[in-house]
């Protein structure tokens, strides 16, 4: 102990208010002004994006590239906007007219397809931290938590405006319309990691309390509060009174985490009333036809005794009790007589199976299966993972250097004193403090622009490969300054403007000239670092888009949406060590869906995921690292994924005709071009001599070449 007091003599005091130079005038805090549009006198404007790109290229004195080529283009606005490359028939019909209309009608028909929601929100999930386990240890299975990425991939696909779409998040359960969607909402708040046998309970409550407040900062408010949960900030004026007051907002919530019954006093019903008409029309006819057919075995039994060698499963009490029921409706007989028929069933199901003929036997088996068959339609309650309030919160205290159990003063409910204190008056419900309802309102409110300037920096970062801002986690002093800072307000401004929906942002985006620019420059030492936008950016895609597009070019892709999560193949030293036992085996057709549906996992990620970075579902991500390893390389040369996929796809190719025909569509799928002449010889000369090889398939093993060229990686 005597060793931390040193460090403890410089922690900053405990404040309410602190004075940070220049905090007052930070840019992103301050209100949102829309810039007008700088004067660009060049034709190759399209979009109020280009004004601002192309001034500042003027004032540098540097020129941008040319617009890309057909070809790369609609690989790169496909790939943006859905995470699937286009087909060779959409490029065929793409280079007989690729005008602006014609691009037009292109990005309008790829924002409408539902494929945009599961790419882009999968972007999503990479901010809110989202997985399907508890981590730590035993890394617990999160039961119905894959309903919340099913909402984020509807929310973004019907462009839902992105205020409400933080209202349901934070405060689904507490809005004035509360609903089944709303409820399933909230599953953001339960996303974080939670340790199930800690030590000390409390402290993994307050931990679990503390990422959600951090998740929700750097998520909606581009803020890092949680650093200020043990003391003052370091490097924002953000006092740990600050951070007390947002944790006034999630301290009611019980997260001890469990799944419970979602749904409206509506949804309730209609699932009660089909309920119940399921057990009236379906369940009791076939069980009453069962039970039925077990009388006269029973009764001979009763008669004649147990046949010799036979086992009696029954005594003679619950014999005669079961004797008795059967005849009987179910709601006339006695509690010891539907409990026979009803929670003793397989028990007696057994008994009369020891006592039947061979021929009986049979038909009891098939009485048994057809009532698991019907079992399977049993209308089942809608249950999400979510947290639930309570109207009557405890005080908050904060709690001194951090520690939970040392309490220090009583602090309210409120917000960062720097970003604008005021906030709506909380409105409890029946089932809530309503505090949370407030919190997302001052989010979203006049006062308080942040969130459209975070939401703004990240759409430009997921089309660019970059942001505006370094990290799109921290728009705070230490955060610095946007590179763009005036095309920055005017997008977020434009996101306002138009009633907060995201896909009139990505028009704006993907239709300017500087989005279509070629990744070539002729005089790329003018912008070495491309910081001016003077040419494509290249970038390498996501696991996740990586994984998608080696199935939609082997032609097994499975398109299927939504529902469970599935589980692709997986080593099963790893599936059988006890953090992986609820890994499960999924068919080969419903291992091909998109990779935004694979089990989410935090102990043992899919490898073909994780080795191509595929975030730490800890904490919030802004932004994917991109590393390059040598374990990649043997993952896309020797991984079983790849080979099976490589396999499938030279089955494709074979049912071409003639060997140039075949080389062609493989680079068509792969890479969505033609070869040129040089790599058709070379693909040609490749096949000859693969053929030679003893148990090589030379498509096959073509195909896996052009996947792991880096042209195929990258956008």
């Amino acid at each position: 102990m005597a060793g931390l007091l040193p460090a403890l003599l410089f922690l900053p005091a405990a404040g309410d208010v602190r004075e940070f130079a220049g905090a007052s005038s930070h840019w992103a805090w301050g209100p949102l002004e829309k810039p007008d549009l700088p004067s660009s006198a060049t034709s190759r404007v399209k979009t109020g994006v280009d004004h601002f790109i192309l001034a500042r290229l003027s004032e540098s004195g540097v020129q941008p590239a040319p617009e890309a080529a057909p070809r790369e283009l609609l690989r790169r606005v496909h790939l943006d906007l859905t995470g699937l490359p286009p087909t060779p028939g959409e490029i065929e019909a793409f280079l007989l007219d690729h005008g602006d209309e014609a691009y037009e009608r292109v990005v309008d028909d790829l924002l409408s397809r539902p494929q945009y929601g599961e790419r882009w929100g999968r972007h999503w999930l990479d901010v809110v931290r989202y997985a399907e386990s508890k981590g730590y240890e035993r890394d617990e299975y999160k039961k119905f938590v894959w309903r919340y990425r099913d909402y984020v991939i509807e929310s973004f696909n019907e462009d839902k405006p992105y205020d409400q779409f933080i209202h349901e998040q934070l405060a689904g359960d507490e809005l004035d319309n509360v609903t089944l969607e709303t409820q399933l909402a909230t599953t953001f708040l339960a996303l974080g990691t939670f340790d199930t046998i800690a030590a000390d309970r409390e402290v993994a409550v307050y931990d679990t309390l503390d990422d959600i407040v951090a998740t929700t900062s750097m998520a909606f408010l581009g803020q890092t509060l949680q650093c200020a949960r043990c003391h003052d900030h370091k490097f924002e004026p953000f006092s740990q009174k600050d951070y007390y007051r947002v944790l006034a907002a999630f301290e009611p919530l019980n997260v001890t985490g469990r799944e419970r019954q979602v749904g409206t006093a509506e949804d309730r019903k209609r699932h009660q009333e089909a309920e119940e008409n399921y057990r009236r029309e379906v369940l009791e006819p076939r069980r009453q036809a069962e039970e039925k057919f077990w009388l006269p075995i029973l009764e001979r039994w009763s008669r004649d005794g147990l046949p010799e060698g036979r086992k009696a499963k029954l005594n003679d009490k619950q014999l005669a009790l079961t004797i008795q029921a059967i005849p009987l409706p179910p709601d006339k007989r006695s509690k010891e007589q539907g409990n026979m028929l009803e929670k003793e069933r397989n028990r007696v199901r057994s008994a009369v199976r020891e006592v039947a003929t061979e021929e009986e036997r049979s038909k009891i088996s098939e009485h048994e299966q057809d009532l698991r068959a019907v079992e399977k339609d049993k209308p089942e309650p809608m249950m999400g993972w979510v947290y639930p309030g309570n109207a009557r919160p405890k005080p908050t205290h904060l709690r001194i250097r951090g520690e939970v159990h040392q309490k220090g003063e009583e602090i309210p409910f409120g917000v960062p004193v720097v970003l604008d204190g005021v906030l709506p008056e909380p409105r409890p419900t029946g089932q809530s403090s309503g505090r949370r309802k407030a919190l997302a309102e001052w989010i979203t409110g006049s006062q308080a622009p942040l969130a459209a300037r975070v939401m703004a920096n990240r759409v430009w970062q997921y089309h660019f490969g970059r942001g505006l801002m370094e990290d799109g986690n921290n728009l705070g002093m230490e955060g610095g300054e946007p590179t763009h800072p005036e095309l920055l307000e005017w997008l977020a401004s434009s996101l306002i403007e138009g009633g907060w929906k995201l896909k009139p942002l990505h028009r704006q985006i993907v239709l300017s000239s500087t989005y279509r620019l070629s990744a070539k420059h002729p005089d790329p030492g003018k912008d070495p670092d491309n910081a001016l936008y003077s040419r494509w950016p290249l970038h390498r895609l996501e696991a996740e888009a990586i994984r998608d597009s080696i199935l939609a070019a082997s032609g097994k892709l499975n398109r299927e949406m939504k529902g469970p999560p599935i589980y692709p193949p997986f080593a099963d030293k790893v599936v059988g060590a006890s953090s992986g036992a609820d890994w499960k085996n999924s068919t080969e057709e419903e291992a091909s869906r998109r990779s935004v549906y694979v089990f989410a996992k935090r102990a043992i990620p899919l490898p073909e995921l994780a080795v191509l970075d595929n975030p730490d579902s800890s904490c919030s991500c802004a932004k994917r690292t991109v590393s390059t390893t040598a374990v990649q390389s043997l993952l896309m040369m020797n991984g079983r994924f790849i080979n099976e996929q490589t396999a499938h796809l030279a089955d494709r190719l074979r049912k071409l005709e003639g060997e140039e025909a075949q080389i062609r569509a493989a680079f068509d799928f792969i890479l969505c071009r033609p070869p040129t002449s040089r790599e058709a010889e070379q693909a040609k000369a490749f096949l000859v001599k693969a053929s030679r090889e003893q148990k090589i398939d030379p498509l096959a093993s073509l195909a896996l070449v052009l996947f792991n060229t880096n042209e195929f990686s990258y956008r």
